[in-house]
């Protein structure tokens, strides 16, 4: 049995708890209740996968009809399939289908054109502003810059930057291995000509790299934390060896 509490404007948009029983549980407690495409307002009915609920309303229309669940909707038809499960599952109560919001929102235009000007940032030295992101996002909300770092924060964009990166690579034939080890050349070639700014940029680099790869995370934070302590300690090495310099030569 479960509890799901909703704010619909059938109700004034004022809390209501629904009661999710099992056809067991319903049958238990003697429910009286029919088969979802025969239920009318107020009645119970059961769905195709054995629950059992109270219909919060029907919409009717010209050629159709829509059952409303607390766990979502239905158009009524003969081949329609009314199912609970896949709801509770997804956390979508309010549609037909059970398509998370994230999955929803990754299939717009604008989530995807979000992706493409991350990604370019990204490629152009890694500084991302948001505020622009947001703006070419929802260039409606107050506060862009906020609503993009929360979109780039879910699973679901995360894995399209990821997808987009390595579109991005295989355009030029290179993989993130090849990436990584240009960089690791720059240090190197940095290293012997005694720059560590420039062993720092690179250091730099590793991180934003390893950012780049959201879907890899627990992969690349082991790399990602022995690459730059391996240069950090190397650039140390090398600024103490250039104040050693700068000092005999003070002398």
């Amino acid at each position: 049995m479960d509890y799901l509490t909703r704010k619909l404007k059938i109700n004034d948009w004022n809390e209501v708890t629904y009661i999710i029983y099992s056809k067991e549980e319903a049958d238990g407690r003697n429910l009286d209740y029919k088969p979802w495409k025969k239920a009318k307002k107020g009645e119970l009915c059961l769905s195709d996968d054995g629950y059992v609920a109270e219909v919060v309303d029907i919409n009717e229309y010209k050629d159709s009809k829509q059952i409303v669940m607390p766990y979502g909707r239905m158009w009524i038809s003969k081949r329609a399939k009314l199912k609970y499960i896949p709801h509770r599952d997804s956390g979508e109560y309010s549609q037909c289908g059970v398509m998370t919001w994230e999955e929803q929102e990754s299939r717009k235009t604008r989530t995807k054109n979000a992706v493409n000007l991350y990604v370019q940032m990204m490629m152009q030295g890694g500084k991302i502003d948001w505020y622009k992101l947001g703006k070419a996002y929802r260039p409606d909300e107050k506060l862009p810059d906020a609503t993009a770092k929360r979109l780039f924060k879910t699973e679901t964009v995360k894995k399209m930057v990821d997808n987009k990166i390595q579109e991005y690579l295989d355009d030029r034939d290179l993989n993130q291995g090849d990436v990584l080890d240009i960089i690791a050349d720059a240090v190197s070639l940095a290293k012997q000509n005694g720059d560590p700014s420039n062993m720092l940029r690179g250091a730099e680099q590793y991180i934003r790299i390893m950012d780049m790869l959201p879907s890899k995370t627990s992969h690349t934070d082991t790399v990602q934390i022995d690459m730059t302590k391996k240069i950090l300690d190397e650039i140390e090495v090398e600024e103490k060896r250039q104040l050693k310099l700068e000092r005999k030569q003070d002398v």
